[in-house]
């Protein structure tokens, strides 16, 4: 035998080898691509177990390609390692336009509804970095050309075939045991690998530890096969029966209803949410509750509204109102998976939205008994709402309605004019005004439009106050943004004047809140002319929240806050009847304390936070974090979010509530 023949009998006996490598180092380079260009940093225990994935997923194809002669095996290598390339970008492109990472079930949900609807804008969040992902696909396309020859196929013989088989399972136990040992955990990990990998629902973490090409794997699988089992364990993580509650600020809740239903209750995870509830404390009143009792609210929430729209010269109302207003100073809004439509939804309901959903859209036809419209509809007030655009995105003609709206108006039934991008929002308040104005005590919920990206491209809006914009020294995109929020301004002094003219101003209190900061936007830029350094800890979702009452004097309150503390927050305010243990939030004005939850698992409170992404814990007093207090606050999340959950998927409140 000539050492050709030797060559071409090693190349076919280890055709399968061969096929695993190059599969293995394409996939093992974007996994790692992933991961540098996210989380900056190529090691960590998590490389372990993605090294781990990366090999059997890639045992996987070899096996399937031995099957088939060299151009089919090319072809399905070359496919696979593309894919995943697509795969990760989108990702990747997904987290910079809109904040956060995809899931198969929220881009069914609407995510993807979105993406396409604004696709240049999506292709103008793919870095030039990002293209790394590409590279394996195309030097294998390169390598493959120019050496046909490089694998040679032989037909596996069946003692082979079961050794592949063997090694593939063997493969695949050591990467479901990767994710079992503790030593392969870090400490206070906000949730154990174990139930990341039965219900990847923290979606960023989740690809930290597994890697794209297994959390795409088990995102499906939880897809298909959802499941969240969860230990509430004593179910009163937060209950305190020491306190002292003096009596005038006591807020007695009947639960004889709910303990009936607790008691006679068959279904297994209803009966351990009744029973989670009634052992949680009832916040007790305080001396802000009923501040604003009987007053109007219009509570508004502004469309990409970030610290740096909020200028003395060019949006003086804003400036008025964040002055002499009560301003929230440290207050964040967290993103989760459809931005806008759950960040109102947070609001609306004070619950965690689902990560793999996009939940207004999936739960819309919920039983909402809590929401904010349903309280003050309750309480007497004509509760409605608008918003500028149509249900292309969100269905909110249904689900406000199933919140207890009375009236829903969008762009259709508010008449508003056909122009080149977003609406004006001086025409939507201004056309809604008569619908409500008139009620002797009025709810009224906005959701504006103008201050919406593009940045870089021209509109009406912009177009509108140009001039006032165009000498500025700032990029033009900041110019384009800074020229919208003069639209919301202008809109926000029309809604005033309307007030004043109507008497109605001392006894109304306005509300402005944020869905999210300016997407698409350079965050060198939002940096730059803020306030305060964007680029620290969660800087990046701390925006501007204010209550302004002209009868009220201004008050700076620096209690950590977040969106899901305005419902608790506002229903304490108006003395609304409202059963707190109900909601994620809690009254800023209380003596709860307040924790920021963010889609990932990370969190905020008075004393510290916590980021998951690189699992550190940072105090925010003199006094170092005890590890007993980072297992409260773990425990804390963990069960807020398993709760959501289940109110959500179970539609809880339709038990709780079977009258209403």
């Amino acid at each position: 035998m000539n050492v050709f023949e030797m060559k071409d009998k090693f190349d076919r006996k280890y055709y399968f080898l061969k096929l695993f490598l190059v599969t293995f180092i394409s996939f093992l380079f974007i996994e790692l691509s992933f991961k540098l260009i996210t989380f900056k940093s190529l090691f960590g225990l998590e490389l372990i177990r993605i090294i781990l994935f990366s090999m059997g997923a890639s045992l996987v194809v070899a096996f399937l390609c031995s099957f088939f002669k060299e151009k089919v095996s090319k072809i399905i290598i070359s496919l696979s390692v593309f894919m995943l390339g697509f795969y990760t970008l989108l990702q990747l492109t997904f987290y910079n336009l809109l904040g956060n990472y995809m899931s198969l079930n929220a881009s069914s949900g609407g995510g993807l509804t979105r993406v396409l609807s604004q696709v240049p804008e999506f292709i103008g969040a793919i870095k030039l970095e990002y293209l790394v992902v590409f590279i394996p696909f195309i030097a294998l396309l390169i390598f493959f050309i120019m050496d046909k020859k490089i694998i040679k196929y032989e037909k596996p013989t069946s003692i082979r075939t079961c050794l592949f088989i063997v090694i593939i399972v063997l493969a695949k136990l050591l990467g479901v045991l990767s994710v079992n040992l503790d030593v392969l955990e870090e400490d206070n990990q906000i949730k154990s690998n174990k139930d990341l990998y039965r219900a990847p629902t923290l979606i960023q973490l989740s690809l930290k530890q597994f890697g794209t090409l297994k959390f795409f794997e088990r995102d499906l699988m939880y897809m298909l096969f959802p499941t969240n089992d969860y230990d509430l364990g004593s179910n009163s993580p937060d209950k305190d029966d020491d306190i002292v509650v003096e009596p005038n600020y006591e807020r007695v809740i009947d639960d004889t209803e709910l303990e009936s239903l607790a008691q006679n209750e068959t279904n297994k995870k209803i009966k351990e949410l009744h029973e989670y509830f009634l052992n949680q404390t009832v916040t007790p009143k305080n001396e802000y509750t009923g501040y604003f009792k009987d007053k109007n609210l219009v509570l508004v929430m502004v469309e990409a509204f970030d610290l740096i729209a909020i200028n003395k010269d060019l949006t003086p109302t804003l400036y008025m109102m964040t002055k002499d207003g009560w301003y929230f100073d440290n207050y964040y809004t967290p993103k989760y998976s459809c931005t806008t439509g759950e960040s109102e939804y947070i609001a609306e309901t004070s619950i965690i939205p689902s990560s793999t959903v996009c939940t207004p859209n999936t739960y819309i036809n919920n039983n909402y008994t809590t929401s904010i419209f349903n309280l003050f509809k309750n309480s007497g007030y004509y509760a409605s709402s608008y918003h500028s655009w149509t249900d292309e995105f969100y269905s909110r003609t249904k689900i406000h309605k199933s919140m207890g709206s009375e009236l829903y108006m969008d762009y259709n039934s508010l008449n508003m004019s056909k122009i080149l991008g977003w609406p004006l929002d001086t025409e939507m308040f201004n056309n809604s005004y008569k619908y409500y104005a008139d009620s002797d005590k009025f709810f009224t919920f906005y959701i504006t439009s103008s201050t919406h990206f593009p940045y870089d491209t021209d509109t009406t809006v912009t177009r509108k106050h140009w001039d006032k914009v165009k000498d500025l020294d700032y990029p033009d995109k900041v110019k384009r943004y800074l020229a919208k929020a003069i639209e919301l301004d202008e809109s926000l002094k029309l809604l005033m004047d309307k007030l004043e003219s109507d008497n109605k101003l001392d006894d109304t209190v306005i509300v402005l809140f944020g869905d999210h900061h300016p997407l698409n936007m350079e965050k060198k830029y939002l940096n730059d002319y803020s306030p305060i350094d964007r680029y620290e800890d969660f800087n990046m979702d701390r925006l501007p929240f204010f209550i302004y009452n002209s009868a009220t004097e201004s008050k700076k309150i620096s209690k950590t806050a977040s969106t899901f503390d305005i419902l608790p927050t506002l229903a304490n305010l108006f003395d609304l009847d409202y059963d707190p243990r109900y909601y994620v939030g809690v009254d800023v004005f209380s003596d709860e304390e307040t924790v920021v939850i963010f889609t990932n698992g990370s969190w905020i409170t008075d004393k510290g936070l916590y980021d998951s992404s690189t699992n550190t814990y940072k105090s925010l007093t003199d006094e170092a974090m005890t590890d007993e207090y980072i297992k409260r606050i773990n425990k804390r999340v963990n069960d807020k979010f398993y709760v959501s959950d289940k109110i959500l998927t179970l539609d809880y409140f339709k038990y709780r509530f079977p009258n209403k």
